[in-house]
């Protein structure tokens, strides 16, 4: 990585912390995503921080393994995973552990790697959970723009949680609605599902896969729990395929078509193991290695 570019996500990381939620929070923040910086808590500041170390070191190593300095981005990486302002780490850098211990090669984006470049070669975009207004203010218009120009040219995005409700038209939250800009999924992403715990609680749930995940590959999920907080179920749309439901028959995972790609809508963590005692240095559950490859390439 060049010092330029090194010092420039300093200077970016210092400018948000002057100022893993998956909810919406308030009404004024989730409509008005620029000024959050100016009220980030010590857990926003403290997980942006980690990302982007994480996201300069990646790029250093990667920079270290390159054969000469005119050489081009690494074009083996199949998978972007955004880690930036609202961006859950430990959700995240899981995601990561899972797909590369199965050779799944990764770039791990911050925002300046939001763009054509930055996404160029890759066959899929995770949007982690987190927390969705946070990300959009990070992601800004130029990131969202590159999404949606990522999935039409024949990307798949795939959303967790947080990364859901940022990709939907609509977003309600304990019975408030959010406009969201990028719409990727033209219905309602709503939480907390009845029945399961809000945030910040954590909680587990069982979810029913239908005849369409069983193809997808996600059967295992009939016989396990996993991790829920406060996550979207998902309503109307168009071409909508249910993958799998909560409890109360609401659509838990779904994919739909975006020009020549898709997106997946997962309203659950299932990168972390399903407690509600565990701690962030847990490793993925073994689940998480059938299920995200399956999603991310079916």
């Amino acid at each position: 990585m060049s010092l330029f570019r090194s010092v420039m996500l300093w200077i970016v990381l210092i400018c948000w912390s002057a100022v893993g939620r998956c909810e919406p929070n308030s009404p004024e923040r989730a409509r008005n995503p620029g000024p959050l910086a100016a009220t980030m808590t010590e857990y926003d500041r403290i997980n942006l921080e980690t990302n982007l170390r994480w996201v300069v070191q990646r790029e250093r190593d990667r920079a270290a393994n390159q054969s000469g300095p005119g050489e081009k981005r690494v074009s083996n990486e199949r998978v972007g995973v955004f880690a930036d302002a609202g961006v859950w780490h430990v959700g995240a850098r899981s995601i990561v552990e899972v797909l590369e211990a199965q050779r799944i090669p990764c770039r791990v984006l911050d925002r300046s790697l939001l763009t054509k470049d930055g996404l160029s070669g890759l066959e899929v975009l995770v949007l982690p959970g987190g927390w969705a207004p946070l990300q959009w203010a990070a992601a800004g218009d130029t990131g969202l723009t590159e999404i949606k120009t990522f999935v039409e040219g024949g990307g798949r995005c795939v959303a967790i949680c947080a990364g859901a409700y940022l990709i939907s038209k609509t977003t309600k939250y304990a019975g408030q609605e959010f406009p969201y800009p990028l719409g990727l999924f033209d219905g309602i992403a709503e939480g907390p599902v009845t029945g399961l715990a809000p945030f910040p609680k954590l909680g587990t749930a069982r979810l029913k896969v239908t005849e369409a995940g069983s193809k997808r590959g996600l059967a295992a999920l009939n016989s396990n729990d996993v991790l829920y907080s406060g996550g979207p179920c998902f309503k109307n749309g168009n071409q909508v395929v249910i993958l799998a439901q909560y409890p109360d028959n609401t659509a838990a995972i779904i994919a739909r078509p975006v020009g020549k790609g898709e997106v997946l809508l997962i309203g659950v963590h299932v990168e972390r193991p399903a407690s509600t005692t565990g701690s962030d240095s847990d490793p993925p559950p073994k689940l998480a290695h059938t299920l995200l490859k399956s999603l991310l390439f079916p």
